[in-house]
Protein backbone atom coordinates (compact mmCIF):
# COMPACT_ATOMS: atom_id res chain seq x y z
CA UNK A 1 0.00 0.00 0.00
CA UNK A 2 1.22 3.46 -0.91
CA UNK A 3 2.26 5.74 1.95
CA UNK A 4 0.16 8.57 1.83
CA UNK A 5 1.54 12.52 2.12
CA UNK A 6 0.52 15.23 4.72
CA UNK A 7 0.77 18.84 4.72
CA UNK A 8 1.56 19.66 8.33
CA UNK A 9 0.75 23.41 10.02
CA UNK A 10 3.17 23.66 12.65
CA UNK A 11 4.34 27.26 14.65
CA UNK A 12 7.12 28.57 13.64
CA UNK A 13 9.70 28.36 15.95
CA UNK A 14 9.13 24.38 16.07
CA UNK A 15 9.01 24.30 12.09
CA UNK A 16 12.28 25.73 12.25
CA UNK A 17 13.35 23.55 14.25
CA UNK A 18 12.65 20.23 12.30
CA UNK A 19 13.91 21.42 9.19
CA UNK A 20 17.10 22.14 10.92
CA UNK A 21 17.06 18.69 12.01
CA UNK A 22 16.86 19.54 15.76
CA UNK A 23 12.92 18.53 16.27
CA UNK A 24 12.73 15.04 14.94
CA UNK A 25 9.50 14.25 16.79
CA UNK A 26 6.40 15.99 16.23
CA UNK A 27 3.93 15.89 18.97
CA UNK A 28 -0.16 15.37 18.10
CA UNK A 29 -3.00 14.76 20.00
CA UNK A 30 -4.63 13.19 17.33
CA UNK A 31 -3.20 12.22 14.11
CA UNK A 32 -3.73 8.95 11.45
CA UNK A 33 -1.60 6.35 11.76
CA UNK A 34 -2.50 4.06 8.66
CA UNK A 35 -0.64 4.33 5.38
CA UNK A 36 1.50 7.41 6.71
CA UNK A 37 4.51 5.62 7.77
CA UNK A 38 7.21 6.39 4.78
CA UNK A 39 5.10 9.28 3.72
CA UNK A 40 6.55 12.90 2.95
CA UNK A 41 5.05 15.83 5.75
CA UNK A 42 5.73 19.27 4.14
CA UNK A 43 5.92 21.75 6.82
CA UNK A 44 3.75 24.54 6.62
CA UNK A 45 5.34 27.36 9.05
CA UNK A 46 1.88 29.00 10.57
CA UNK A 47 1.54 32.68 11.44
CA UNK A 48 3.68 35.00 10.99
CA UNK A 49 5.62 33.39 8.15
CA UNK A 50 2.45 31.48 6.54
CA UNK A 51 5.15 29.65 4.10
CA UNK A 52 5.92 26.10 2.90
CA UNK A 53 9.77 26.19 4.16
CA UNK A 54 10.61 22.49 3.86
CA UNK A 55 9.65 18.32 3.80
CA UNK A 56 10.62 15.14 6.05
CA UNK A 57 10.09 11.85 5.90
CA UNK A 58 7.52 10.32 8.38
CA UNK A 59 9.81 7.26 10.05
CA UNK A 60 7.17 6.13 12.39
CA UNK A 61 4.01 7.27 14.14
CA UNK A 62 3.07 5.90 17.83
CA UNK A 63 0.35 6.26 19.90
CA UNK A 64 1.37 5.82 23.30
CA UNK A 65 0.32 7.22 27.00
CA UNK A 66 1.27 10.87 27.50
CA UNK A 67 3.53 10.46 30.43
CA UNK A 68 5.76 7.49 28.05
CA UNK A 69 5.52 10.51 25.20
CA UNK A 70 7.29 12.53 27.99
CA UNK A 71 9.82 10.10 29.32
CA UNK A 72 10.50 8.96 25.89
CA UNK A 73 10.57 11.97 23.34
CA UNK A 74 10.66 15.32 25.31
CA UNK A 75 14.13 15.83 24.69
CA UNK A 76 13.52 15.09 20.86
CA UNK A 77 9.80 17.04 20.68
CA UNK A 78 12.18 20.41 22.27
CA UNK A 79 9.07 21.33 23.98
CA UNK A 80 8.89 22.41 27.85
CA UNK A 81 6.92 20.48 30.62
CA UNK A 82 4.70 23.12 30.81
CA UNK A 83 4.06 23.31 27.12
CA UNK A 84 3.62 19.73 27.00
CA UNK A 85 1.25 19.46 29.41
CA UNK A 86 -1.40 22.34 28.99
CA UNK A 87 -1.09 20.87 25.01
CA UNK A 88 -2.49 17.25 25.87
CA UNK A 89 -4.04 18.02 29.18
CA UNK A 90 -7.07 16.05 29.40
CA UNK A 91 -5.92 12.70 27.10
CA UNK A 92 -4.24 9.85 28.21
CA UNK A 93 -2.49 9.06 24.87
CA UNK A 94 -1.51 11.43 22.43
CA UNK A 95 0.91 11.00 19.01
CA UNK A 96 4.56 10.63 18.75
CA UNK A 97 5.50 11.49 15.28
CA UNK A 98 9.12 10.29 13.86
CA UNK A 99 10.46 12.94 11.52
CA UNK A 100 14.09 12.28 9.17
CA UNK A 101 15.19 13.55 6.10
CA UNK A 102 14.65 16.91 6.40
CA UNK A 103 14.96 19.06 3.20
CA UNK A 104 14.68 22.79 3.48
CA UNK A 105 13.56 24.84 0.51
CA UNK A 106 15.80 27.04 -0.99
CA UNK A 107 12.46 29.33 -1.48
CA UNK A 108 10.22 29.13 0.94
CA UNK A 109 6.65 28.60 -0.87
CA UNK A 110 4.02 31.39 -0.01
CA UNK A 111 0.55 29.55 0.70
CA UNK A 112 -1.08 32.05 -0.78
CA UNK A 113 0.13 30.85 -4.47
CA UNK A 114 -1.66 27.74 -3.41
CA UNK A 115 -5.07 29.79 -2.97
CA UNK A 116 -4.56 31.37 -5.58
CA UNK A 117 -3.55 28.58 -8.07
CA UNK A 118 -4.53 25.54 -6.79
CA UNK A 119 -7.49 26.86 -4.35
CA UNK A 120 -5.50 24.74 -1.63
CA UNK A 121 -5.40 26.62 2.03
CA UNK A 122 -3.32 25.90 4.99
CA UNK A 123 -4.27 23.41 7.27
CA UNK A 124 -5.39 24.13 10.64
CA UNK A 125 -3.53 20.95 11.99
CA UNK A 126 -2.41 18.90 9.00
CA UNK A 127 -4.51 17.68 5.54
CA UNK A 128 -3.32 14.95 2.83
CA UNK A 129 -1.34 16.57 0.20
CA UNK A 130 -2.66 16.48 -3.28
CA UNK A 131 -0.35 15.04 -5.65
CA UNK A 132 0.29 18.71 -7.72
CA UNK A 133 1.34 20.28 -4.50
CA UNK A 134 4.52 17.69 -4.34
CA UNK A 135 4.82 18.15 -8.08
CA UNK A 136 4.93 22.25 -7.75
CA UNK A 137 7.34 21.40 -4.35
CA UNK A 138 9.22 19.15 -6.26
CA UNK A 139 9.36 16.45 -3.59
Amino acid sequence: MESKNIIISIKPEFALRIIEGEKTIELRRRFPINEIKGGIAIIYASSPIQKIIGYVVISEVEKLPISLIWATYSKQACVKKRFFNKYFKGLEEGFAIKLSKPVKLACPFDIKQLETTYKFSAPQSYRYAPAEILEVLEV
